[in-house]
This record gives structure tokens, sequence and C-alpha cells, in this order.
């Protein structure tokens, strides 16, 4: 446990503190629907960001207790990422329209009231004017009743949260003996060298597969939400991946098959102001420096230590992987792709990954299946086809990686 200043949060803390950062929020979701609403939106840029500074500076979401400094840190997060998205919609000049309203109706105060809480919660201009050149990947089935979606949404939940489990299980079983909690390091130095780096290596692929889970399944989860509550189209709600595994170069993987979420919000403050001075790589690089950023506050929020840089790193060195593809096809007039570009990516990212991941257990990323408490959805499957008496860790340690693996050369070979 450690000491805090600030305020265990409450119901009413939400109301006072978290409530007007939304409310402000819309505001300027409205604003940036109607023509020359450019100074009131400035005018009230400093007041959002005060409030958030005022909620950050009191709420404390993990009541003095250290396990629970990931509640902190999605707050950070969250907020950040408020901020960027506010402060694109302040300086924007064109309005913003959504494709199915006429002229007429966007310049009206009802409908832009209306269309505004969609664009707070639409992060990649689904349906919007502002989202041309965010790659969206068009569903494979095409769920346009809502009963079929919300069944293929909350299956697809259903299967992230039992293989994050089971991934999250063969990760602990890397470091048998030692408490998810007390992991510091990926390298076991009491092993030999190639071992070690063995070890270091599936460590990095576990966990690569539970970020992609964490993020698919929470995004099913808020689909399925959203379609029942708000009653939001199906179309809503396409594919946030695009097979990430089938990448055959850097600008494949994060300018098209990794999610775009933030894509947006890191072009326009951190891409476009840079490229004003480097031009092109200054346009790739910004981009990757501000998404560098975004990571950075979120890992700085846990306050358990480690060291940032190699977080913002991962992201600046994928950047400069792009550039040097970029020069490599200009030099060869192609295109890096193929085989040898996936074996290339796969090189690059996982050579900048190791020492971010390590930095990752330092701060109790290896404890993120702590926030299913004493639920274990593979393990209890397992348990119902399983004898007693079997090894469930090494079961399941087995089938992550056989079957994973066994997919991932699937897919390379069939890939199109």
């Amino acid at each position: 446990m450690y000491t805090t200043h600030k305020t265990c949060s409450t119901g009413w803390d939400a109301v006072v503190y978290i409530l007007p950062i939304f409310t402000l929020q819309y505001m300027v979701g409205v604003l940036v629907q109607l023509k020359h609403t450019v100074l009131l939106r400035i005018a009230l840029l400093p007041l959002i960001l005060w409030v958030i500074f005022r909620a950050l500076s009191v709420l404390d979401f993990s009541c003095g207790q250290q396990g629970n400094a990931h509640k902190n840190a999605m707050l950070f997060t969250c907020t950040t990422s408020m901020v960027a998205r506010t402060t694109v919609w302040t300086l924007t000049r064109q309005p913003y329209k959504r494709d199915n309203v006429s002229a007429a109706e966007s310049t009206s105060l009802p409908m832009a009231c209306w269309n505004a809480w969609d664009l707070q919660l639409n992060v990649r201009g689904i349906g919007w004017n502002w989202s041309q050149g965010i790659p969206i990947r068009r569903p494979s089935l095409q769920l346009q009743s809502r009963p079929r979606f919300l069944l293929f949404a909350i299956t697809r939940f259903a299967f992230c949260l039992v293989m994050f489990d089971a991934f999250m299980e063969a990760l602990r079983a890397q470091f048998s003996g030692i408490s998810p909690h007390d992991i510091y390091t990926i390298f076991d130095h009491s092993l030999p060298l190639i071992p070690r780096y063995i070890r270091v290596l599936q460590t990095v692929y576990l966990i690569s597969w539970v970020t992609y889970l964490t993020i698919e399944g929470v995004y099913q989860l808020l689909s399925t939400i959203f379609v029942i509550l708000f009653w939001q189209c199906p179309s809503q709600w396409p594919p946030l991946f695009d097979k990430p595994w089938l990448s055959t170069s850097l600008s494949d993987l994060w300018g098209r098959r990794w999610h775009q979420m933030v894509r947006h919000s890191a072009v326009a403050l951190g891409g476009a102001p840079l490229a004003c001075f480097l031009g092109r790589p200054g346009y790739v690089l910004g981009t990757f420096l501000f998404s560098g950023a975004i990571h950075c506050i979120h890992f700085l929020a846990n306050k358990r230590g480690g060291n940032p840089v190699f977080e913002g790193g991962f992201f600046v060195m994928n950047g400069v992987g792009i550039l040097l593809e970029r020069a490599w096809s200009k030099a060869r007039s192609r295109r890096v792709g193929g085989v040898y570009g996936s074996m290339w990516t796969l090189l690059w990212v996982t050579v900048w990954a190791v020492p971010m991941v390590d930095q990752w257990a330092k701060i109790g990323r290896f404890d993120a299946g702590a926030a299913l408490g004493d639920f274990r959805p593979a393990m209890f499957l397992l348990s119902l086809i399983l004898p007693t008496a079997t090894d469930k860790d090494f079961v399941v340690s087995c089938l992550c990686f056989r079957l994973s693996v066994l997919f991932l050369v699937y897919t390379l070979f069939t890939m199109r």
C-alpha cells in the first residue's frame, strides 16, 4: 500500500469531477458541427483543461492500493485522449458533418446536439466527413440485423474472454513459482543465454496476443452495449482490426491492420505540425511521437517505476522502420511485401517490443488477469474435460503456443 493525498473516488465524486468533463466536451462536439464557432471552441478549451486537471489532482480510483494503480492509469489515458480529440475539434476549420445528414440539417442546432453523442463515442469517424483516409475494414459477414450482430458480438466477446484467460495462464506458467505481482523483468539471468532469450521471445509472443485480445474484447463489449442502449446501427461497429498477423510490412501493420482509434488525433496534433518542417518524414515521425506520448502517459500514471522511454521508443522506432521501408522502396523501385516483408515486420517489432515488455513487467502488466478476480473461464472449461490430476497450466501453455502458431502458419500460407 502507498499513501496519497488524493480522495478515494465515490459515485458523488464522479458527478462532481467527471461529469463536467463530458459536458464540456459534448458542448465542443456540438459547436464543431456549426459554422463560425471557432472562437467559442477556443474559449472552452482552457476550461476543459482545468476541469480535467482538477479531476486528476483530486480523484484516486486506486484508493491507496498499489495493485489498483491501473485504474488511475486508465483515467489518465481516457482524459488524455479526450484532451487530444477536443483540441482537434477546437482547431479544425471545416465543420464536421455526418454522411447521412443533408447540408441544411447539418447546420441546425437540434441536429448538432443529437449528433454530438455519436461524435463523442465515434473515435474512427465512421459516417463522418473527417474520417477520410482512415481505413475501415469491411466485415466478412454482413450482419445488418441487430439480433444477428449482437449474437456475433457476444460470441466474440466470450471467445476473447476465454482466450485472454488462457494466454494469461500461459504467461504465468513462464514464471512458475513467482506471483505475477512480483515479476519485475522478463530476463532470467540464472538461465543459459539461449534458453533465456527463448523464454523472452515466448513472453513477448504471449503478451502480444493478450494485448490484442484485451482491445478486441473491450470493443466487442462496447459494441454490444451501444447497439442495445443507444440503438446504434451495426454498421457503426465494423471490425476494429484487420488481421494484423498477416502484415507484410510495418506500413501495412500500423497504417491499416492495427486499430486506428488514435490515428486522427495523432496525425492532426503530431504528424501534420512536424510535416510543416520535415515534410513526409516529419509526418510519419510526428504521428508515432504522439502515439508514443499517449502510451507514456499511461505508463507513468501507474506510478510503479519503470522507464517510459522504452514505451515511447517502441512507437518512435516503428516510425523509423516505416521510413526505412520507404527508403528501400525508393531505392529498389518496389514496395516491401511478401514473405520477406512479413519476416522483416516480425523481426523489427519484436526487437523493439522486448525492452518495452520488460518495462511492462516492472509496472505490473503481467498481473492483468487479476481484473477477472477468481473467475477463470479457460481453466473452468479445462476442468470439465481433463482429469483432476492433470497439470492444467501445462496444458494451457501447450495449447496457446501450438494452436496459435499453427493458426499463424495457416494464415500465412493462405493469405492473398
